[in-house]
């Protein structure tokens, strides 16, 4: 059984519970849906649907929903060097993300919150297109190393978390 909690890794210290700041912003990602990500996004979910292909109705080609998890959780990893275990996710695509599209998002740390003696930390991102229209939104919450926040924190431990931004 893991009895402590990593304190850095190499990527530096981990960010704890009291350095996040509830409000803080998370600043601003400018991402591309790229064509070919979304062909590796379908092939590695083997999410295959005619719309992801000839089109939807009225539309151009779109990609899958999934293809926004990534870009949220990067704007997270340039302010916080955290781990934790993804426990919930809600979003709502307000329209169709189509290759090519150039989006904007925006975030802050919306909540954080001690349950079960866990830490628990929120985020919402937004995500508009070129002219500024809403595409989806997202919050996401993780449980910071998923141990009782009374485990100490020492020693190094494997970076799994900062990812290249590039689906």
């Amino acid at each position: 059984m893991t009895t402590q909690r990593i304190a850095e890794d190499a990527n530096g210290p981990r960010a704890t519970f009291e350095d996040i700041e509830v409000g803080h912003d998370l600043g601003v990602l400018e991402w591309e849906v790229d064509a070919e990500d979304a062909r590796t996004q379908l092939h590695t979910d083997r999410d295959y649907d005619p719309w992801y292909v000839t089109g939807a109705p009225g539309h151009d080609v779109i990609v899958p929903p999934q293809m926004q998890y990534r870009p949220p959780r990067w704007l997270l990893s340039r302010n916080y060097n955290i781990r934790g275990l993804f426990y919930k996710w809600e979003f709502e695509n307000v329209r169709p993300m189509t290759a090519g599209m150039k989006l904007t998002l925006t975030g802050r740390i919306s909540d954080k919150y001690i349950r079960n003696e866990r830490e628990f930390v929120a985020y919402s991102v937004e995500a508009r297109d070129a002219v500024g229209d809403l595409v989806f939104t997202t919050t996401r919450t993780h449980v910071l190393d998923a141990l009782s926040r009374d485990v100490p924190r020492s020693g190094q431990g494997i970076d799994s978390g900062i990812k290249r931004e590039k689906i």
